[in-house]
């Protein structure tokens, strides 16, 4: 198994997870309306609608029930707050939540991730 992909950092806002590394979330520092919780509600729809509860439900039944309405939920909750903060404070947030959500592997030496080639601009 290998860590190598095509991928540049700029295709993806978690690019550096892939890495072994917490990313930088520079994303997030932009305009409240360019930031969303999309993913967050269509998680939520995905508890409520039938087509992907039937599958969420047989294929890893150990995840679902009442904790992942909860979840679902308090991470939308999370989502809005930090979109309310001042652009400049979001990439600190969005770090702290990933760190409590996701365990960063300490033990797997990874490659080091390609450099950015700057498609992104800050606002």
């Amino acid at each position: 198994m290998t860590t190598r992909t095509p991928a540049v950092p700029d295709d993806f806002p978690h690019f550096l997870a892939w890495y072994g590394q917490v990313p930088s979330f520079d994303h997030a520092r932009v305009r409240s309306k360019e930031f969303h919780c999309r993913d967050h509600v269509f998680h939520i729809r995905q508890l409520v609608d039938a087509r992907y509860y039937l599958n969420w439900h047989y294929a890893d039944a150990g995840t679902y029930g009442v904790s992942a309405y909860f979840n679902a939920a308090e991470d939308w909750l999370r989502c809005r707050r930090i979109r309310a903060m001042d652009p400049s404070d979001r990439p600190h947030a969005l770090r702290e939540w990933f760190l409590e959500k996701y365990q960063v592997n300490n033990v797997w030496q990874y490659r080091e991730p390609p450099p950015e080639i700057g498609k992104h601009e800050l606002l």
